[in-house]
């Protein structure tokens, strides 16, 4: 596969693309320091899109905070309802520490479940990121 040519000085071939018009740049049009090409440089009035930075870390601690608030609400409804009838079981996987909550009278077989479902989701996961590695 031909790799295609720098579009700003036509002669080399482009590693890159510029983060702010989206030409493909050679190594020597190129600012890796803003990932901008030459001519984005040289005329900052020719801005065409600006990027933001998405707070990643923020919002994975905000994920991670509503997932687990929501597990525990899932699994304190039965307990706190006093009446007994409800059943769950839940698995938490901490990095590779599994945490087992479970509390009524089918709680054994709700936690088998839930284990079950924990080993399928795992196995799908990892066949997903194999996959995505030959690619």
């Amino acid at each position: 596969m031909k790799m295609p040519l720098c579009t700003r000085c036509g002669t080399r071939n482009a590693a890159f693309v510029c983060q702010n018009c989206g030409r493909m740049v050679c190594h020597d049009c190129f600012d890796r320091n803003r990932w901008w090409c030459g001519d984005c440089i040289n005329h900052p009035s020719t801005i065409i899109r600006t990027t933001t930075q998405i707070p990643t870390a923020g919002l994975f601690f905000l994920a991670f905070v509503m997932i687990f608030v929501g597990i525990l609400l899932m699994s304190l409804g039965p307990i706190l309802s006093g009446n007994g009838v409800g059943s769950f079981g839940t698995v938490i996987l901490i990095g590779p520490i599994p945490v087992i909550l479970g509390s009524g009278p089918l709680a054994s077989v709700m936690i088998i479940l839930a284990l079950v479902l924990t080993v399928v989701a795992v196995i799908v996961g990892v066949i997903l990121q194999r996959s995505r590695r030959k690619l």
